[in-house]
């Protein structure tokens, strides 16, 4: 199976039904030596070759995935003018912008400020980011069923 067009890094893989199977990662090497690939069956491991997905046993049928990965923001272009970058990060982008156009605009006094400003809208980017990953109660550790 083909890999998505602006696929990035997986992080998380099943195969929906009831219940959900977990598919396990394994290394491309791991995968070749022990994957069981020339059986046939149910799949419960997977790996990454170049832009396909590979599956152990090989799929006896026909699977419904459901996979939650990191996406390639969007290029921009003249037809594409908004991506992930320019509705959330604005002003990222424009304190980047500043600062690398300083040396060419012979105003390195400015510098400092749109350094500082930049490393503001990175941390709150990165706040914002693990915030939305974990939520505000505790962890609690659970035993999955199968």
């Amino acid at each position: 199976m083909q890999l998505p067009s602006d696929f990035l890094q997986i992080r998380d893989l099943y195969i929906d039904g009831n219940p959900n199977y977990t598919l396990d990662y394994m290394t491309p090497s791991v995968f070749s030596r022990n994957s069981r690939s020339y059986e046939s069956g149910l799949p419960v491991n997977y790996t990454i070759l170049a832009n396909d997905f590979k599956f152990a046993p090989t799929p006896d049928s026909a699977y419904t995935l459901v996979m939650l990965y990191y996406s390639a923001p969007a290029f921009l272009s003249d037809t594409n003018t908004t991506n992930i970058w320019t509705v959330n990060a604005i002003d990222c982008l424009l304190y980047a912008s500043l600062g690398e156009a300083e040396p060419y605009l012979m105003n390195d006094a400015r510098l400092q400020t749109w350094a500082a400003l930049y490393a503001r809208s990175v941390s709150a980017i990165t706040e914002s980011d693990d915030k939305a990953e974990f939520s505000a109660s505790p962890l609690v550790m659970r035993v999955a069923a199968r």
